[in-house]
């Protein structure tokens, strides 16, 4: 009787035991799946600007969470529509320099962003990017100025953001991005492209016969898929980014052939507030939608179709407004998207416009390449 009491009693001690260490190395499985420090290091790139009108600027962005930063990528340069392959600068040298400067003091690294927007008309963005591409004189004259600017200021990288192109120069776009990182690798330098969002080459989406991703994808060391504006004045209100939508965006760039380990992840920090009443939108930051929110006190409603947020009110002039935006509820499922697809990381448009809890976020999800 005492035998058998005392291997009852083993067996019980066994299986309480191996129950004990099942459960420990499920909890030690669960925190290492939460532990960015054991995830593969994901580039955050933050686009850069000055203050643009009531929307606070960058810098303070900086400042406060450089340390969940990898690249900062300041928006101070447009082609110059006067003289093909030059530049005109929104700011001083030195406010460059003061900038630059801060950036490699807290370990970031700096791309120089060139753009072809904000002229008269987006008509004349076009032409002024084409007369760019036109041929090899205005592409060598572009190529040797960005060089010359890069290795002045120290830049450790660039962004082309050319958008809105005409179809017939796809591919002289495709030629520049290869003769410039041919040229930027031999000075050790990045380059990245901005490409739209795209979910199938079909002509029925205006973008998607302007840029080639295979080619762009093989010549540059990134492409910057601006996956936000899902919704924006010219469509119904909507989400700016849906989860299934940015998804399908990311099926698209790897079925053309482009690795994961050269995506960057658009994310906005920005939402549209609509005023169905009037029939426009207004671009705004997280901190003034939720001025907004408070003002009329307005509801936040969860989208679980879109796993975004939204809400309506309507304004003192008696207009019935609907707000899209993004928060850092909405962020955790675009960065499962980049740990999922084991993606090259995130682009933030852009730095000073976001739910500030992005910050507490992000270091959570992704470990930050430094």
């Amino acid at each position: 009787m005492a035998k058998k009491w005392y291997r009852s009693l083993f067996t019980i001690i066994s299986l309480s035991m191996v129950f004990i260490l099942m459960s420990s190395c499920g909890q030690s499985q669960r925190i290492d799946e939460n532990d960015s420090t054991n995830k593969t290091p994901r580039e955050v790139l933050g686009f850069y600007t000055e203050q643009e009108g009531s929307l606070a600027g960058s810098q303070p962005t900086v400042n406060s969470h450089f340390t969940n930063l990898s690249i900062i990528a300041p928006f101070w340069y447009k082609l110059d529509d006067n003289r093909p392959g030059h530049l005109i600068e929104s700011v001083t040298t030195d406010h460059k320099k003061m900038v630059i400067q801060s950036a490699h003091e807290k370990k970031l690294k700096v791309y120089m962003v060139v753009h072809n927007l904000f002229y008269e008309t987006v008509e004349k963005g076009k032409q002024v990017a084409s007369n760019v591409l036109i041929n090899d004189s205005n592409r060598n004259v572009f190529i040797q100025n960005l060089r010359n600017e890069m290795s002045q200021f120290k830049y450790d990288g660039i962004n082309i953001d050319m958008e809105n192109l005409n179809l017939t120069d796809r591919d002289s776009f495709s030629r520049l991005i290869k003769e410039l990182s041919d040229a930027l690798h031999r000075d050790g330098k990045v380059v990245t492209v901005s490409v739209p969002a795209n979910t199938g080459d079909s002509r029925a989406n205006p973008w998607s016969p302007w840029f080639d991703y295979e080619k762009l994808g093989r010549y540059s060391d990134g492409l910057m898929i601006m996956t936000y504006d899902e919704h924006n004045p010219r469509t119904t209100p909507g989400s700016t980014a849906s989860v299934d939508w940015t998804e399908a965006t990311i099926h698209y760039a790897l079925k053309q052939g482009v690795p994961p380990s050269k995506i960057l992840l658009g994310i906005a920090g920005y939402g549209w507030d609509w005023d169905t009443t009037a029939d426009k939108a207004v671009y705004s930051s997280y901190a003034q939608l939720m001025d907004h929110k408070k003002k009329y006190k307005a509801k936040v409603i969860w989208d679980s179709r879109s796993q975004t947020p939204h809400f309506s009110y309507v304004d003192k002039d008696q207009h019935n407004h609907q707000v899209w935006f993004e928060n850092s509820h909405s962020l955790r499922f675009k960065l499962n998207l980049v740990e999922k697809y084991n993606l090259r990381g995130i682009g933030i448009w852009r730095l000073g416009l976001e739910d500030p809890m992005y910050w507490s976020i992000i270091p959570e999800k992704i470990k930050v390449k430094k």
